[in-house]
């Protein structure tokens, strides 16, 4: 089932144009488990931490989180958060910055991440969208 829902993420929107058409761009994802205690709340908070620091380093990029509401429910805890960058120099600088630059704040908000979630896989895609009708 998480490999069913992480495929289905791909075909969602990252960065639509006029044509509803849209060029690939990377994303990431996790297929995470809310640790003991913890809520997705939890995960809004830690996403909107990482979204404060993003825009502090003029950088942009997007969040989903995807939670199944069908399917395989036997944890009711799991979820899939995926980030969205428009190009690759983007999502290089992001993880430059946040993993391996040395900011305390970053580092932070990644303690309060592995507190409150574990992840079973962490994986890089292209996702592209050949069209969008949501958007009419």
């Amino acid at each position: 089932m998480k490999i069913i829902l992480t495929i289905w993420a791909l075909f969602l929107t990252i960065y639509a144009q006029a044509d509803h058409h849209s060029e690939a761009a990377p994303v990431e994802t996790w297929n995470c488990s809310l640790n003991e205690g913890k809520t997705i709340n939890d995960v809004r908070k830690v996403s909107k931490a990482v979204g404060a620091w993003t825009k502090a380093q003029g950088q942009k990029d997007a969040q989903w989180i995807f939670t199944p509401f069908t399917g395989d429910i036997s944890d009711p805890g799991r979820f899939i958060l995926m980030t969205g960058w428009s190009d690759f120099s983007g999502m290089g600088d992001a993880f430059q910055g946040f993993f391996s630059g040395g900011d305390e704040k970053a580092a932070a908000i990644y303690a309060e991440w592995t507190a409150t979630a574990t992840c079973d896989s962490r994986n890089l895609w292209t996702v592209e969208s050949p069209y969008n009708l949501m958007q009419d």
